[in-house]
């Protein structure tokens, strides 16, 4: 099993490697460097604050979860160990992942069972997996491509067959998480929408023009759901907005800069987590609620 994770773990960091080898063939650091010059500051910092308020929803989001499962851990443990996850994820590729890391850490102190712990941390995955499908249909409807090709009803029948397909899901194999997954998909929409919205703010503060927002942001959602094959997202999302690019005529350097600053985004925020990487060996690191 360790060996699996280990080949995994190290599948991830080649594939980011890869593509971020392919990308910067492309695209000079010059020509990025260039473009980071005439970033405006301030609207960066706001997409700064709207990406810490989706991931401070996101834990909120988290601990629904945790106690609707009966897992009593406080409010404020919560919102450590899931910072302290993000710096795991961001930071240490060759270690425990984040989530992994939830799970070993409760079952470790409370002697949780793994098995409901891990049921948490996926369902909390699938919750956020269903609302940036929902945007990303969504968001199409406002890229001119699908009106100049007639695919607004393909557009209708994805959302219909979404919906019932996620209803179908969550009915059949997590109806345990039933009760609570109207209020967990409407956090995940506002998590998704900050995120959106924190794009916009990269996009304003890049001085792109507004007429391309609209793609932008679907590229941004598609790289979302296909980060999980690098590590912590770098080089797919770099690619796919390199591509984009490409398909939509959009100025390269440009398009990746999007992409990066994302990335240093992510990892401003993971980085508060290494507070409580020091402090996880200490007994008190993680207390239960108290009612």
């Amino acid at each position: 099993m360790e060996t699996k994770k280990q080949l995994y773990t190290l599948l991830k960091i080649t594939v980011t490697c890869i593509l971020l080898y392919w990308v910067f063939t492309n695209i000079s650091f010059t020509d990025i460097y260039s473009v980071l010059q005439k970033i405006n500051i301030e609207f960066f910092i706001v997409a700064l604050l709207c990406f810490s308020f989706s991931q401070i929803i996101s834990a909120k989001r988290l601990y629904l979860i945790f106690i609707s499962s009966g897992f009593a851990i406080s409010r404020k443990s919560n919102y450590k160990l899931y910072l302290l996850g993000m710096f795991y994820n961001f930071f240490i590729p060759g270690g425990v992942g984040g989530d992994a890391y939830k799970v070993y850490i409760l079952n470790k102190t409370f002697n949780w069972p793994i098995k409901k712990l891990s049921a948490v941390v996926f369902i909390d995955r699938f919750f956020g997996l269903i609302a940036i499908s929902f945007l990303t249909v969504l968001i199409c409807f406002f890229v001119p491509y699908f009106k100049t090709e007639n695919l607004f009803w393909l557009l209708g029948v994805l959302l219909i067959l979404g919906a019932l397909g996620s209803y179908f899901i969550l009915k059949q194999w997590f109806n345990s998480f039933f009760k609570i997954s109207t209020k967990a998909i409407l956090l995940s929409f506002f998590i998704q929408l900050l995120q959106c919205l924190s794009v916009v703010f990269i996009l304003l503060s890049l001085k792109l023009a507004p007429s391309t927002y609209s793609v932008y942001i679907l590229v941004f959602l598609i790289s979302s759901v296909l980060s999980i094959f690098s590590f912590s997202g770098i080089g797919v999302r770099e690619m796919i907005f390199l591509q984009a690019s490409s398909m939509f005529l959009f100025d390269a350097s440009k398009a990746v800069t999007v992409g990066l600053l994302f990335s240093v985004l992510t990892a401003v925020i993971s980085l508060f987590g290494i507070v409580y990487h020091f402090k996880s060996q200490k007994k008190a690191f993680i207390k239960q609620r108290l009612y």
